[in-house]
């Protein structure tokens, strides 16, 4: 594609992709000169409306690529670890110092206690994914990611309602909406290149109500800012839901016909009744009660199921088995969660509640749009799913400028589809895998087996998750091994065994980046040499396998794999991408239908092919219904009083994670981590503006200057997140964090780090 930029000194121009971990995927264009980046512009896009550019990309392109604590060669430990004491070594030192460990370890314990994790830094695939196929590759362990970046509650939802683990309506087709209640999705930060797209739906007439416990940008932005406390949405759309079937507003025949509500339940175990429970010849059908014949029939037999039918039937011993529709026993729920008893918690008004349901069923279309960050809490799940139940209630699923809407794009569709994709299993090799959010307590414990090596690619491991405090101080010593890859010198590096340089997006060349919240694939190309003496994950990789001889499966031409990626990709969606247009401009389609409705034939991918808001397989856990449970360390009615804080920690429109703190033009942005609390909060304590305070609680503390704000209400601390140790004089705000079990997140998949689920307090240091 051509480029619109002005002539001016340089030699060359480079379209390529950031993917700073904002799911942004902006293509860019690199203005070269003498071999370094000396501007950067937006790039052309097969549609407009997607050419954008931000301080994170220049700063990315501009300053860390030669950052003072770039990492330019490989290096060994050359002291104590943590020391700081390195020996600059070849790659071939390298190899053979990580190889010869690895088969002690292999020896010794087995191939599965080798193992590895890549963090979210870096969105394209052969490097993301070559994690995964090194793992395979050597028989060893890959630990999972998405639990331990505090993402996974909303797709655990997803998948348990749905079948699938995202969806979100097109928000660039959204001029149609009318209403959107935004849930804690604060997009003019963290999705800023997509907030034009809201901004012409809001000029053409779509109302915007943000709840946030923060008066977030997009609060700032919207027609009204719902400001409930930390944790408390779901007894926010409990409410909302009592209110729309209280006013008859339910949209009955959908609900009949693309939900589970209408299935007969047993009232004393709460599993679905089925054909076979009525005749041995049954099916495994679950049973509805027949409208028509005032019976209970399969719900394949029947158009016109009863949505609240009560009864018993005479089991094989004959006994008498009391059932009633899951609708039934869900409202005998709900019907308790009164706006004025959502309003006693929350924090907000019984009226504005109900204004809020009256909006929401009344101002068609409706959408429901969902932040990551109300799920951040143990039982985040049952906060989506309570939404989710709102939306199929009211009948927005899979309709145009509706639905409930959570990350959708190419990234969580190539990488979430390609989980058996047989690229990662080079030569048929599979290995294991485990969960990261259980990582720290496998290497304590050794079981299910021992983990006695750790290769770490990707990840601010040391300030993004809540372990290493406990990792430096307890599991450290138990691997023989720590490997960490990255660009800069990372404060989870500094304590590893093998530091091994990687390259940045502009020194990269042929990976497969798809789009963040947007419908597009892109090609990564080279803009720069490669500084010093670093390689891409793939490579790094692929030179280990070579020096262990067994690198047969790692020799295609780079171009050559990308093409192979997408054409052998499980989705459809992915193999039919244009593969000469993106090969030629960089950037290509994906081709699906426009706008993108999510459901939209309504057929879904669950057991019973319906939404599935009633999940009998919950009930030895007491969440077959819909229900709200308290977050582990926030009560409603402060149980704790010696922490009766709550502490969010939110990304900043010009910094994502701890990728961009350490920049320059960054921190004229943000000098240093403030605390935001309320002057009531503030006075209570005897804290004054810019006054540097203690945040605590039973794990950890640390140190930061306080801003009085208004932008949080009383029991509510805030602080741009991101922050590296070095940037506090004493601890770090993941130290107070931890990881409680969550036994329904397990049996979907993995437990989720809930990162806002604790209590604190402050004080004047």
């Amino acid at each position: 594609m051509e480029s619109r930029a002005p002539i001016q000194d340089f030699d060359r121009i480079v379209r390529t992709v950031c993917s700073p971990n904002c799911l942004g995927t902006c293509g860019v264009n690199a203005f070269v000169k003498d071999d370094k980046i000396v501007k950067l512009e937006p790039a052309s896009f097969p549609e407009e409306g997607f050419e954008r550019i931000c301080l994170k990309g220049i700063a990315m392109a501009m300053e860390r690529v030669h950052h003072d604590d770039r990492l330019r060669y490989p290096m060994i430990r050359a002291g104590e670890r943590g020391q700081g004491a390195w020996r600059r070594v070849s790659w071939d030192e390298a190899y053979a110092f990580i190889a010869d460990n690895l088969r002690r370890v292999s020896e010794r314990y087995g191939t599965r206690s080798n193992a590895w994790y890549n963090g979210s830094g870096n969105y394209a695939w052969r490097s993301r994914m070559s994690v995964k196929r090194m793992a395979n590759q050597m028989g060893g362990t890959h630990f999972t990611s998405g639990g331990l970046t505090s993402d996974l509650a909303g797709h655990l939802a997803f998948m348990a309602a749905f079948g699938a683990s995202s969806g979100a309506n097109d928000l660039a087709e959204a001029k149609g909406m009318r209403y959107m209640l935004n849930i804690g999705k604060n997009i003019a930060d963290t999705g800023h290149s997509e907030m034009h797209f809201l901004f012409d739906a809001m000029e053409a007439g779509c109302k915007l109500v943000v709840v946030d416990p923060r008066f977030s940008k997009t609060a700032a932005k919207a027609d009204e800012w719902v400001p409930v406390q930390p944790g408390t949405d779901t007894v926010l759309a409990m409410a909302l839901i009592n209110c729309v079937i209280t006013a008859g507003l339910v949209d009955v025949p959908y609900i009949c016909r693309y939900t589970n509500l209408p299935f007969l339940v047993r009232c004393d175990t709460g599993a679905v009744l089925r054909e076979r429970d009525f005749s041995l010849a049954g099916s495994a059908s679950p049973m509805v009660w027949d409208e028509a014949n005032d019976k209970p029939v399969p719900v394949t037999d029947t158009d016109m199921p009863r949505l609240s039918a009560s009864g018993s039937y005479d089991c094989q011993t004959g006994e008498a088995i009391a059932f009633r529709t899951a609708y039934d026993l869900s409202w005998e729920n709900w019907q308790r969660c009164t706006p004025e008893y959502a309003a006693s918690i929350c924090g907000i008004t019984a009226e504005q509640i109900r204004h809020i349901a009256h909006e929401y069923t009344t101002m068609k279309p409706a959408s429901i749009w969902l932040g990551l960050g109300p799920q951040r809490y143990n039982n985040g799940h049952n906060m989506f799913r309570a939404f989710i139940t709102l939306g199929a209630l009211c009948g927005n699923i899979g309709k145009t400028n509706s639905g409930v809407s959570f990350v959708d794009g190419g990234v969580t569709r190539i990488l979430g589809g390609g989980a058996n994709h047989e690229w990662l299993r080079p030569g048929g090799k599979v290995g294991h895998s485990l969960s990261g959010t259980a990582m720290m307590d496998i290497i304590l414990s050794g079981e299910p087996y021992p983990i006695k090596s750790l290769w770490i690619t990707a990840s601010g491991f040391a300030v993004q998750t809540p372990y290493f405090k406990r990792f430096r101080q307890e599991a450290l010593a138990k691997l023989d091994l720590f490997v960490v890859t990255d660009n800069v010198m990372t404060e989870a590096a500094e304590y590893a065994d093998v530091v091994l340089p990687c390259v940045s997006y502009y020194e990269d060349d042929w990976d497969i980046v798809p789009g963040g919240e947007i419908w597009f694939v892109q090609i990564r190309r080279r803009a720069i040499s490669p500084v010093g003496d670093s390689r891409n994950d793939y490579d790094i990789f692929k030179g280990l396998c070579e020096h262990l001889g067994d690198a047969e499966h790692w020799q295609l031409d780079p171009k050559e794999d990308c093409r192979q990626i997408l054409a052998r990709h499980p989705l459809a969606m992915f193999r039919e991408v244009d593969w000469d247009m993106l090969a030629r401009d960089g950037v290509a389609r994906i081709p699906i239908k426009r706008p993108h409705v999510p459901f939209e034939d309504l057929n879904f991918n669950t057991p019973s092919g319906r939404i599935e808001l009633y999940q009998e397989q919950f009930a030895s856990q007491g969440e077959a219904l819909l229900v709200n449970k308290e977050a582990a360390e926030l009560p409603w009615r402060g149980t704790r009083a010696d922490l009766p804080m709550r502490l969010i920690t939110y990304k900043h429109a010009h910094s994502v994670h701890s990728i961009h703190t350490i920049l320059p033009s960054v921190r004229e942005m943000l000098p240093e981590p403030r605390l935001e609390i309320s002057q009531a909060d503030a006075d209570a304590r005897g804290i004054a503006d810019l006054d540097e305070v203690l945040v605590y609680n039973d794990r950890g503390q640390f140190r930061v200057r306080a801003t009085i704000s208004q932008s949080v209400t009383p029991g509510v601390l805030a602080m741009t997140e991101g922050w590296w140790r070095r940037h506090f004089t004493d601890g770090h705000p993941s130290d107070l964090s931890y990881i409680p079990h969550n036994e329904v997140q397990a049996r979907i998949g993995e437990v989720n780090w809930a990162a806002w689920d604790f209590g604190c307090n402050v004080r004047k240091a």
